[in-house]
Parts: C-alpha cells; sequence; structure tokens
C-alpha cells in the first residue's frame, strides 16, 4: 500500500512533504502525470492520494486524474490537494475554478472553521506563504467548507468530508522553491522562509498523522502473527 502522489507539473514534487511522509514510515509513489506509463490502474495499492502542481490544473492528463479522484472519493481514500491539484480536485468534484494570477509570497488567513480543522492545527490564524496560481476556486464542491483565503482566493483551502483537504499555497516546498516563486517580489527574508519550511513541516506532519494515518494502510492486515 502506498500514498500515490500525482505530480502535474515541475512545481509539483514532493519537497518537505515527501520527507515527512516518508519520515513516519508512509510509502510514497510519484505519478508523473505527463508519464503514462505511471498512471496507477486502479485503487488496490492506493493509501491516500496526493496532487500538486502549480500554475493550470489543466494538463493533457487531467481528465484521468480527475477521473482517479473521483473514484478514490466514493471509496473514501484521503485526498491531499496542494497548487494546482486543489483546483483539479475540485473541478473533478463539481466545483468551479476561474482565471486568477496570483504568485509569490501572499497573506493567507485562516477562517472560523479553517482554525479548528485539526490538519492546520499549530498554524497562526493569519501567515505569509508561497502561492503560484493561475487560477482559483471560485465555487466549492457540493458540501464542502471553506478553510482559508489569500488576498486573491476566496477558497484558498476547503475540505469535503473527513478525507479531503484542499490547500493552494504549497506548504510542501523548501527554500529554494519559495525563492524562486517569490523572484519577482524580490529577495525574501530568512525568517520568512524559515517561517514557510516550519509551517509546511507542521501540515506535513498532520497529513501523516490525522488524515493519512498508517494505521488505515495496515486495517485489517494481521500483525506479529507467531507459529
Amino acid at each position: 500500500m502506498a500514498i500515490y502522489y500525482f505530480e502535474l507539473d515541475g512545481h509539483g514534487t514532493p519537497c518537505n512533504l515527501g520527507r515527512t511522509l516518508r519520515a513516519f514510515g508512509q510509502q510514497v509513489k510519484r505519478i508523473e502525470s505527463h508519464q503514462p506509463s505511471t498512471m496507477p490502474v486502479d485503487l488496490d495499492e492506493v493509501h491516500g492520494v496526493v496532487v500538486c502542481g502549480g500554475g493550470s490544473s489543466v494538463t493533457g492528463s487531467s481528465g484521468s486524474i480527475e477521473a482517479f479522484v473521483r473514484d478514490a472519493a466514493k471509496t473514501g481514500l484521503p485526498i491531499l490537494a496542494i497548487g494546482s491539484g486543489a483546483r483539479l480536485v475540485a473541478r473533478a468534484l463539481g466545483g468551479e475554478v476561474s482565471p486568477c494570477s496570483e504568485r509569490g509570497i501572499v497573506t493567507v488567513k485562516l477562517g472560523p472553521i479553517g482554525r479548528e480543522e485539526p490538519i492546520f492545527a499549530g498554524q497562526p490564524w493569519s501567515s505569509q506563504q508561497a502561492v503560484w496560481n493561475d487560477e482559483c476556486v471560485t465555487k466549492l464542491p457540493e458540501g464542502a467548507r471553506p478553510f482559508a483565503s489569500t488576498p486573491s482566493a476566496k477558497f484558498a483551502a476547503w475540505g469535503l468530508g473527513p478525507w479531503i483537504v484542499a490547500v493552494d499555497w504549497h506548504f510542501e516546498w523548501d527554500a529554494k522553491e519559495i525563492a524562486e516563486c517569490a523572484k519577482s517580489q524580490g529577495p525574501v527574508a530568512s525568517t520568512t522562509v524559515s517561517s514557510i519550511e516550519r509551517l509546511g513541516a507542521l501540515v506535513s506532519e498532520r497529513a501523516s498523522l490525522v488524515l493519512m494515518p498508517v494505521d488505515r494502510m495496515c486495517a485489517g492486515q494481521a500483525k506479529d502473527v507467531r507459529h
């Protein structure tokens, strides 16, 4: 069993999140969306789904990934969507997405519901985060709850049920990716970069402990059987 990590583009690499998941004993299988041979054919070995990228959520393989997401959602598999993945998952589950350019270090504000969401435990109500968006979610899927906003995105984070969380900002990025994102704004203070990485590590830990706990992966399996 593994977490299937869909990379929509070069901005969707696991970075901080991948290291944290593996440190918690998770198996992570990277799926490069432009490589059809890496696409899974079913959900048999899937413990959780991550969909991540920057810019646009529309790619040559986005239709097949949306279908996979819908199947995973019906099955109750945990789904974590990041950046353009958040828009892809919103569209796959009945939401709406519109053009919306927002790139650089921006202010993220957790709303009342987001402040109580377990995956955001330890996060400040207002923080600076790295964003790389060409579009925004303008209508949430039916039953979804809004968690956070940015200056350009009303639904910068949202959730649906207990097992689907979508986040616009790239909490998974390392210092290199954060600096590249903010290049047009000029140099980024080292304290800001450190804060983004630290807060990202917290979200990554909560993703492993709360959203995709290893115990779910081992559910129903016999353990420590001695003959």
